[in-house]
């Protein structure tokens, strides 16, 4: 892992995104953004931002500016686009449209500060993740500070690649990128709606998970084709039934996690543990009578499930063979 302040974009390019940054004051705490339209479009983190009732936008001459408009949000990547009450307040920072970096390439997280030099951290890509056809991202070599999610991220020529965001997954911290092709098409959206608007995602984040901690012995005799083959459902499933929830759809994401299960209950005979935590789970809906709580039980389970299946095909090298896909990593929500 390389950091330092000698691996730095072209200095020109560091002086024009400097003027574009956005420290967000946030509720006695501090995010990161930055300016991409002349219209004031402000991109961020949308969990940074998730329930907030103020929202005030310091730029780096020390000008403040309360921001009441949401312009868009989009929960499963965890972007959120805002906007500053006046134009040309602020000169925009162009988003990059080309191929995102390799890994072990650098990458510079530009975090908003008080003053006119940003933190400028270099660090590098240590994979690119595709989590499905909805997220393609990059996960860095270390984590990053909760405040610079919502910093720009530029590669070695200047260009800006994507937006910074601090992540758990399994209980480890992550620093994430989100490629930019993410965030262009939600500055084009013609509607806004008032900082309440934040509410929801915030409500839904703050939902308490019961992902099961499974024993590696649940898995006992179950084949890698077998576990790789599970673990793949789950994903689709999920990759399917996330953005049917996050439209709206709570009842066509829980009617499509529990025929996933019934599938894998009956088909899955040659790994009874996989079985039984989804039977538990179908038991366990039963007793919920509201659809949102069914969702997010079933979700645990096949999150507790992937877990599980992730960390024994890790402690079996010696049987997995060369060039088998891993089960999918769950870094967003």
């Amino acid at each position: 892992m390389s950091e330092g302040p000698d691996r730095t974009p072209p200095r020109d390019a560091l002086v024009r995104a400097s003027s574009s940054l956005v420290m967000l004051e946030v509720e006695g705490r501090t995010a990161s953004g930055f300016i991409a339209t002349p219209e004031g479009h402000l991109v961020t983190s949308l969990h940074a931002v998730a329930g907030a009732r103020s929202i005030s936008a310091v730029m780096s001459d020390g000008v403040r500016s309360e921001v009441v408009q949401v312009v868009a949000m989009d929960e499963r990547r965890d972007l959120a686009v805002l906007r500053l009450p006046l134009p040309d307040m602020v000169p925009a920072l162009p988003l990059g449209r080309g191929p995102l970096p390799a890994e072990g390439e650098s990458v510079y997280v530009l975090r908003a500060v008080a003053g006119p030099a940003p933190e400028v951290r270099s660090l590098e890509v240590r994979a690119v993740q595709v989590l499905g056809d909805w997220l393609t991202l990059m996960e860095l070599t270390r984590t990053i500070s909760e405040q610079a999610s919502g910093a720009p991220v530029m590669d070695s020529r200047g260009v800006v690649v994507g937006v910074a965001t601090a992540a758990l997954a399994n209980g480890r911290s992550l620093g994430l990128v989100i490629p930019s092709r993410y965030v262009l098409p939600m500055l084009r959206a013609m509607v806004t709606a008032p900082l309440a608007a934040l509410e929801a995602p915030r409500r839904r984040a703050g939902r308490v998970r019961q992902v099961p901690q499974h024993p590696l012995s649940m898995l006992e005799g179950a084949s890698p084709d077998a576990l790789e083959s599970i673990a793949s459902t789950l994903g689709q499933a999920i990759n399917v039934g996330a953005p049917a929830y996050n439209r709206g759809d709570v009842e066509g994401c829980y009617r499509l996690y529990a025929r996933t299960a019934e599938q894998l209950i009956d088909e899955r005979g040659d790994c009874p543990g996989a079985q039984r935590a989804l039977r538990d789970g179908l038991l366990r809906c039963g007793e919920l009578s509201d659809l949102d709580d069914r969702a997010w039980a079933l979700r645990d389970v096949f999150d507790g499930l992937l877990d599980v299946i992730q960390r024994c095909l890790q402690a079996r090298p010696a049987v997995t063979a060369p060039g088998r896909k891993p089960p999918p990593k769950r870094l967003l929500n």
